[in-house]
């Protein structure tokens, strides 16, 4: 028996020493998340902690599979128009008004985080918002940070409103306690949304309060010249001119690699054609497009050019071309600052490595790094969390570009507003498979795994989602595989007596005073780690905890496993603590201390109303 119990106290150190260099990888930018997750699986696996039906138990989990359908069910509301219905709505409920624009703004996107994914949300809705900043002459900055944290806090609404959601109902029932309903969580979440909307505009408002950047930014209208001169790249265009004497009239622009050759690039052409209408007033007219690698040069063309002033002069000098006098204007529709997501399958690749012109039929014309001055991008620099990209293309691309959420967000631009979403008319259709859905989870008509797997079906049949390769693509998979790779650390934990040390050690530490000090060291354990790691591993890990440590003091499970949902759910005091968080620091341009000067204040009012709230509730 000795050597038993000697046994599962080294198997129990074995466990903690895995979650502990797990955890650290987790704090590591440079790893990715759920690779981090499989690397834990596989060590536990390896050292015999779990058996192969228990390390791949996660992937068959409904918590996975319902995770999974709900990315594609958010993808047909997206793709079909419906929120981009509620973004316009946004526009004509705010008016000329800041106090409309936030309050409506911080509800809207809570709500719509209630029912679909916040990163999604936010996705949508972050181009609005920056264009109604601009009209405004607000600086975006003011309401961004209040835009993630609203959609943290409408995750928080509802069971399938995010992961920790999801996992705390199936933990939960997995222990024999019976699931949460849809609206378990919405009492309590509706409170901690009013208290932060109240925050968030009386306080956190004021300390985001910044300067309009430039001259210019007060206007309506999208400023093609000012974003140029945001990204310096101003004095890298210029026109020249193809005279009928110039031997490269009758060649493709792709036979005279001038990316090569002069490290320039040919951006539009502008060309003057005569129709029956011009003859007969005298006057020819001007066509402005972009270039096609296969667009054969004829006289007199003017091309507006990428480069820089030596190597365009060089290039005149060789080919006879002749540089045209003034500043030379880029067309509006032509031009877009693009943002990556936090997830974007572009991060730590090269810009060659991209293929940005053949994978979107654009050009990169400058690049910025977070914290960094813009500049003229090199084909062999790695694309950053963080990073905005100043593009050239056609607008129809331009469009293409903004329906993939996935990767990239447009933040600014003046292309023609895209049909793509709402080419189909089926925002409707997807309303109410929505709608369905969410009544037969409330109604438990069926239960929440399948309601949820035949409503994503149903997005995929009637067309909201056009394409089923579009379906899985839309599936991020790497918070699918995070949650699959975690859950096997918990059942190692509680194999090994991991999650009984840490209950104890809770209760020994904090039960003299009361299981409401409990709640409170879990609430602040959830809350540090979320921080800094997935609120979703942090939520894996500790519902077993939470679970256990109300058994052993007798008490009912449910208000310690709420306090560790809503804690995982309201990380607000860093950048990384969500996606959202993440998505909108590039955007309005905010320092690491912005999230910790607004977001600590914001969380420890969130605290202390879980703490007042959640034994309410949900007595013990």
């Amino acid at each position: 028996m000795l050597k038993g119990y000697s046994d599962m106290i080294s198997d129990m150190q074995l466990v903690f020493v895995i979650l502990i260099i797990t955890t650290i990888c987790f704090l590591v930018p440079r790893f990715r998340a759920d690779l981090v997750a499989v690397n834990a699986l596989h060590a536990l696996l390896l050292t015999g902690l779990i058996t192969v039906g228990e390390a791949f138990a996660g992937f068959s989990n409904s918590v996975v599979i319902m995770v999974a359908a709900l990315f594609i069910v958010g993808e047909g509301v997206f793709q079909s128009g419906l929120a981009q219905k509620a973004g316009d709505l946004l526009v004509k409920k705010t008016g000329n008004s800041e106090l409309k624009l936030t309050i409506f703004m911080l509800v809207l996107v809570a709500v719509l985080s209630g029912f679909i994914s916040n990163t999604g949300t936010v996705a949508i809705l972050l181009p609005i918002v920056v264009s109604l900043c601009r009209q405004m002459q607000l600086h975006p900055g003011k309401l961004l940070i209040p835009m993630a944290f609203a959609s943290s806090m409408g995750g928080a609404l509802t069971l399938i409103g995010t992961a920790p959601n999801l996992i705390a109902s199936q933990s939960l029932h997995d222990a024999g306690y019976g699931a949460l309903s849809f609206f378990a969580f919405t009492p309590i979440g509706l409170a901690m949304l009013a208290t932060g909307i109240l925050y968030l505009w009386f306080v956190g408002r004021k300390m985001l309060d910044k300067p309009i950047e430039n001259k210019t930014g007060t206007t309506e209208k999208f400023d093609a010249e000012e974003l140029v001169e945001q990204y310096g790249v101003t004095n890298q265009i210029f026109a020249v001119k193809a005279p009928p004497s110039s031997d490269l009239v009758g060649s493709t622009i792709k036979e005279l690699r001038l990316p090569s050759t002069y490290q320039i690039t040919v951006l539009e052409v502008i060309k003057k054609e005569a129709t029956a209408l011009t003859r007969i007033i005298g006057r020819l007219q001007t066509q402005r497009m972009t270039i096609e690698p296969s667009y054969v040069i004829e006289a007199d063309d003017i091309f507006l050019i990428y480069g820089e002033e030596t190597a365009v002069k060089q290039l005149v000098a060789n080919t006879g071309l002749t540089l045209q006098k003034g500043n030379q204007q880029l067309e509006e529709a032509h031009l877009a600052e693009v943002i990556l997501t936090p997830r974007s399958r572009l991060i730590n690749q090269t810009i060659q490595q991209v293929n940005f012109r053949e994978k979107y039929g654009l050009t990169v014309l400058a690049l910025k790094h977070q914290f960094s001055e813009p500049r003229r991008f090199n084909e062999d620099e790695t694309l950053l969390y963080g990073d905005s990209i100043l593009v050239h293309g056609k607008w129809k691309d331009i469009n293409l570009l903004s329906a993939e959420k996935n990767d990239t967000v447009i933040l600014k631009s003046a292309a023609g507003a895209t049909d793509l979403a709402n080419q189909t008319q089926k925002s409707m259709v997807a309303g109410i498979i929505l709608f369905v859905m969410l009544l037969a989870m409330v109604l438990e008509w069926v239960p929440a795994v399948v309601a949820i797997v035949v409503a994503a079906v149903f997005m995929v049949l009637t067309g909201c989602v056009r394409q089923t390769d579009q379906a899985y693509q839309s599936i991020n998979w790497q918070t699918v595989i995070l949650i699959a790779c975690m859950l096997p650390m918990a059942t190692a934990l509680e194999n090994t007596g991991g999650v009984t040390f840490l209950s104890e050690g809770l209760i020994q530490s904090l039960g003299g005073v009361g299981p409401i000090a409990v709640l409170a060291g879990l609430y602040a354990i959830t809350s540090l780690f979320s921080q800094f790691i997935s609120n979703t591993a942090t939520a894996v890990l500790l519902f077993p905890v939470a679970i256990l440590t109300a058994e052993q003091m007798g008490v009912s499970p449910f208000p310690m496993v709420m306090a560790v949902a809503f804690s995982s759910s309201m990380a607000f005091a860093t950048p990384v603590a969500t996606p959202p968080n993440a998505m909108v620091m590039a955007a309005g341009k905010y320092s690491f201390l912005d999230f910790v000067r607004v977001g600590i204040p914001l969380q420890i009012l969130i605290a202390i109303i879980a703490i007042l709230l959640v034994p309410l509730m949900f007595p013990f």
